[in-house]
C-alpha cells in the first residue's frame, strides 16, 4: 500500500523536504523495485537533486507527511523554551545527540537542536559539524513550517530570528 501520492510533499531526515514527482518501478541492484521518486526542496548548482526511495523503505528511512498546522505552535513553544541547561558534554558527544535528533525525522527534535545550538552559539562558537547541523535545522524549520502555514520562508525566517533575539517573542505564526 502506497504511504503518499505525486504531489506530496515529504519530509526525508538528512535531505530535507521533497516532493514526490513520479511513482515508478526501478532497476535497484538486482530486482526491480516500485519507488517513490523525490525531488528535494534544496537547490545544489541550480539542480535539485533527485532520490530515487523504494516504497518500502519509507517507515525505515522516517519519511513522513509535513506537520500539520495545528501542530506549529508546539514547533514555537519548544523554539521558545530556554531551559538552564548548562553545556557540560563534549563538543563530540553533543555533535553526535544532535545528529541522532535530525535523523529521526521528527520537527519537533529538529527544533530542540537549533534552539539548543542557536543558544549555545550565543555564548560560544560551534564546532563546524555543529554548524551544519544548526543550518540543516534552520533550514528545515523554515521550509517545512512555511509550507505547513501556507506563508512565505522570509515570514517564518523573520518570527525564527525574533524568538532569538527577544526574551518576550511575539506570536507572529500561531
Amino acid at each position: 500500500m502506497l504511504l503518499f501520492k505525486i504531489g506530496d510533499v515529504v519530509v526525508y531526515p538528512i535531505h530535507g523536504v521533497a516532493r514526490i514527482t513520479d511513482i515508478r518501478t526501478e532497476k535497484i541492484g538486482n530486482s526491480d523495485q516500485l519507488c517513490y521518486i523525490l525531488e528535494t526542496e534544496i537547490k545544489t548548482a541550480n539542480e535539485r537533486p533527485v532520490i530515487k526511495l523504494p516504497v518500502d523503505k519509507v517507515e525505515s528511512n522516517r519519511v513522513r507527511k509535513i506537520v500539520d498546522e495545528s501542530e506549529v505552535p508546539k514547533v514555537i513553544e519548544i523554539l521558545q523554551k530556554r531551559a538552564d541547561k548548562s553545556d557540560s558534554q563534549t563538543w563530540n558527544r553533543r555533535h553526535r545527540e544532535y545528529q541522532e535528533k535530525m535523523r529521526s525525522g521528527s520537527i519537533f527534535q529538529a527544533a530542540e537542536v537549533f534552539r539548543d545550538l542557536s543558544i549555545l552559539k550565543e555564548t560560544k562558537d560551534l564546532s563546524h559539524g555543529e554548524r551544519r547541523l544548526f543550518d540543516q535545522a534552520r533550514n528545515l524549520l523554515i521550509k517545512e513550517l512555511s509550507i505547513a502555514k501556507r506563508t512565505d520562508e522570509g515570514d517564518i525566517e523573520t518570527t525564527i530570528g525574533t524568538i532569538f533575539k527577544r526574551s518576550n517573542p511575539p506570536n507572529a505564526i500561531r
